[in-house]
Formats: structure tokens, sequence, C-alpha cells
């Protein structure tokens, strides 16, 4: 699904009145409507609702959505915010609707006593939406201060949090509406993946206004929302006379003495989802372990017990993963480095990921040594270790495509909404995942499952996306028996069939 820009938001809205022959006013219908059933659907019975309007476009899918409400029964308070002088002609319109059914509005301007509000309500927050790009004064910034201290039954806001701005960041997070869900509208708005809004944000809904995919399908834009789609374009079904040899050799690498239970991960995650046939080379120490615990493994040791001193490049495998619970013993920092220079001119698809990502961090040069369309998997600190510092979350999207392009390298950067970053600039939002995946281990079975999927022939940029997806969503499967608290990394490996099975629905 395609996050579309602000200027494209309203491109499409202008060519959805223009061919569909409908004026905005029917347009904001839809769009209020399709608020109404939503609530109507999660909050009932349904008793007070406030509904606070400012005098743009925004205000007047709040006033279209408080008429829906009040012709149902619905008990409703609406507050005009005079924010600004101008009104647009959607607002004017809607205000007017709203005196025919005697709905009492009232205002509140700069310098107005706030007032008394029920907190055994539904607050609507339809002040600003996706147009704002600038600040508010100060009036309006304490009002805001005032509904985010008041604590109402729920807060909905309509298409974005009053006070987020689209396409550019905002330090003063203290002035923007904190809503437990915000109903958005056809496509999810960039700031919905950005951890300094996840408190403001809420959950969120995509509500159909009634866009047709003729509207979007020759838009072009850089970022991406993975959803089931996608991943079910990108899936290949397994044909009937189909053999291990079909789907792939896979090499893992990494492990030291204490943590070769991320090998353990790692390698059950690439069996999970399908790879042919697996290699796994660890120290000694870990022999026996991933003998006993993985039969279906290869298992090749180094000469030293408790750590990496030499990686061999001549296994001939189909896909690489390398780094879990590899440490950063000196020793095997250099074998890593030798292994990179031995490998800068082979072909054979990699993912690096932990330890390996952070020998990369103290020796930054190594970089330019590893092969294109490698797949690096930081999560937040092993990137800010890797590239540096930044000062809030479009610096940090800014910083992942830069080193994407520079090194033609697929980044994987994990967390809430994994984001992919694709060496043409490309960003790929991840819609599955929950908290409960917050837990040591989640990571090294993803690379795994990365590393199965490269085995298999998937491209790197499918094995990333595809990855991504079935990891999030076996945490989302396995949250639903086990709960987020009580998740642990070895139970996404029980959820990765019904994952697959659940792309093929």
């Amino acid at each position: 699904m395609k996050i579309l820009s602000l200027n494209q938001i309203k491109k499409i809205d202008q060519y959805c009145i223009d061919n569909e022959y409908i004026s905005s006013i029917e347009l904001m219908e839809r769009a209020a409507k399709s608020c109404f059933y939503w609530i109507m659907n999660h909050f009932h019975p349904l008793h007070k609702v406030i509904v606070l309007a400012g005098n743009g476009k925004n205000g007047g899918d709040g006033l279209a959505l408080a008429r829906m409400l009040y012709q149902h029964g619905v008990d409703i308070t609406v507050y005009i915010l005079y924010i600004s002088n101008h009104l647009s002609p959607e607002f004017v319109i809607n205000k007017n609707k709203i005196f025919k059914y005697g709905i009492e509005l009232k205002k509140i301007k700069k310098g107005d006593p706030f007032p008394f509000l029920n907190r055994n309500s539904i607050l609507i927050d339809a002040i600003f939406g996706i147009g704002l790009n600038r600040s508010i004064n100060k009036y309006w910034k304490s009002f805001f201060h005032f509904i985010n201290d008041n604590k109402f039954t729920s807060v909905i806001s309509i298409d974005i949090p009053s006070g987020i701005f689209m396409e550019k960041n905002r330090e003063d997070l203290e002035v923007i509406i904190k809503a437990d869900y915000t109903l958005t509208f056809q496509v999810p708005k960039l700031p919905f993946f950005f951890p300094d809004y996840a408190d403001y944000v809420g959950k969120w809904d995509l509500l159909n206004i009634g866009w047709k995919d003729e509207y979007t399908n020759n838009i072009p834009v850089k970022n991406f929302y993975l959803d089931k789609k996608c991943i079910r374009s990108i899936y290949k079904k397994r044909k009937k006379f189909s053999h291990k040899g079909n789907f792939g050799h896979g090499l893992l690498i990494g492990g030291h003495y204490g943590m070769i239970g991320s090998m353990v991960l790692s390698a059950k995650g690439s069996f999970r989802i399908g790879i042919g046939k697996l290699s796994v080379y660890v120290p000694r120490c870990g022999y026996q372990i991933i003998q006993t615990i993985i039969p279906e493994a290869i298992v090749n040791t180094d000469l030293r017990d408790n750590f990496i001193s030499n990686i061999p490049n001549d296994i001939p495998v189909n896909a690489i993963g390398i780094g879990m619970g590899m440490g950063k013993n000196p020793i095997t920092a250099y074998a890593l480095e030798s292994f990179f220079f031995k490998n800068k001119k082979k072909e054979t698809p990699m993912v690096i990921d932990a330890d390996a990502i952070n020998i990369l961090s103290d020796k930054l040069n190594i970089l330019n040594f590893i092969p294109e369309n490698t797949i690096l998997t930081p999560h937040p600190k092993e990137f800010h270790r890797l590239y540096g510092p930044w000062k809030n979350d479009y610096q940090k999207l800014d910083n992942l495509k830069k080193l994407a392009k520079k090194h033609t390298f697929y980044l994987v950067l994990k967390g809430a909404h994994t984001v992919i970053a694709t060496p043409n600039g490309d960003l790929y939002f991840n819609s599955t995942g929950n908290p409960g995946m917050s837990t040591a281990g989640s990571g090294d079975v993803l690379t795994g499952i990365i590393t199965g999927l490269l085995a298999q022939g998937y491209s790197p940029k499918d094995s990333c996306l595809m990855g991504v997806y079935l990891h999030g969503l076996s945490g989302d499967l396995a949250s639903i028996e086990l709960n987020e608290e009580s998740l642990i990394a070895g139970d996404l490996l029980n959820y990765i069939g019904k994952s697959y099975q659940e792309i093929k629905k």
C-alpha cells in the first residue's frame, strides 16, 4: 500500500471529485459516514460525545459526523474553535446543516475561559487535520494542554491528531492532541510510523472513502505500507515434484560460549521458513548443542572452543547469515574482516546481524568490502552505532536511506513497524508485529527467516519484505494464544507455518 504525501492526497481527492462527478461536500459525507459507522461499531451504548471542530475541512468532517450522531440519538456537544479567520467552504456548509437540526454550536475564541467538558464523554478531535504546517499561539497551546489533562472516556482524532505536521518534524510534542484512536482516510500517514508520535496517534484504523485503485496506481511514491496483498504477490507456491535442492542451501555463522542459543533460534527460523538444507558454523562448544537440538542441520565447527577464529569461504551455499551471538573478541573481529575481504567479489546473498554489525561499527572501512545487495538487520541502538545519532525520526529515516544508497545495501531497522530501506531510496513499513516480540532472540529468528528465503531464491528485497512480514505475523498469532507479556522468541517458530497459512487465505 502506498503512503502518500499531503499534495498527493489533495490531488486524489480532487481527481475523485472530478471523475465521479461529486462535490467536495459529498466526499466529506463519505468520510464522516465512515467515521460514524466505526464509532457506532466500537462504542455501544454511546451516550455523550463532545466534538471539537476547527474551521477548516477537518472541522467540516467533525460537524458532519456530529450531525449523523445526533440523528441517531447521541447527546452531542459541539465546540467551534476559531483558531484562524479563514473558514473553508465545506465548514460553512456543514455549519449551516447543523443549524437546521437545532444543534447548539458553542464558540471558543482566543482569550475565552476554557469550558467545562464532561469527562464521561467521547471527545472527537476535528480541529486541524493533515494540512497543519505551522505552530499555534500560546492560548491554543494551553487549550491543547487542557484537553490532554482531562481523562475522557476516549479521544478520537479524525484523519490525524491535531498538532502533528504531516511532512516535517515537530519538536514541541506537548501541543498535540493525545488520541486513543485515530480514524484516518484511505491511506496511512507517515507520522503514524514514528516512535515520537506513538503516544499521540494511539491505535489507528484505515477508513475507506471510496477511492478507486486507478486513482493511486500511477502515482509515484517512495514510502510503502507492507500488507498481505503485497506478500501474496511475492509468495512462491511449491511445485508437486520439487525436492530439497530446489529450496536452497544456507549457511549460518555465529555463536560464542554462552550464546549458542542465538544460532539455535536462527537455524530453526531458516528451517521453519522452508529452506532445503542448512549448514551451521559455530565454535566447538556449540557442536553438541546444535547437533542435539537441531538434527536437521549440518554442523561445522571452528578450531577454537569458545569463539570463532576463522570463517570459511569455500562452503558452496545459496545464502549466508552471519553475526548472531558471535561476540566481539578481537580474533573474531579479524576473522570477520578477512571473510568480507575474501567475499567482496562473490555474489552469494548475505544477511549481517547483531555482533557482526557491532564489529562493522568499530571498523567502518569494512563496509566498502561487503558485496552489493547485502542485507543488514540492526535494531535502533546498533544502527546508531553504525551510522551515528539523529535528532528526530525524519532524520533517522534519511540516515537509513543514505546508508542503503551509498553501499547498495538493504537495511532492516527493527522495531515497531520495522522499516526496510532499499538501495533506490524506497522505504517499506511493516504492518505486523507487537510489543511482545521485544524479547531476546526475536532478531535471531528474523535473520534465520530472511536467510532461508534468500536460499530459496527470493530476491534480497523480497526476502526482506516477506521475512519481516511473516516474522511479525508469527508474533501476532502467538500473542493471541500466549499474550504479549509471556511471549518468547522460541514461540515465534511455532507460528511461522500458521503465518504462511494466513497469507494463502
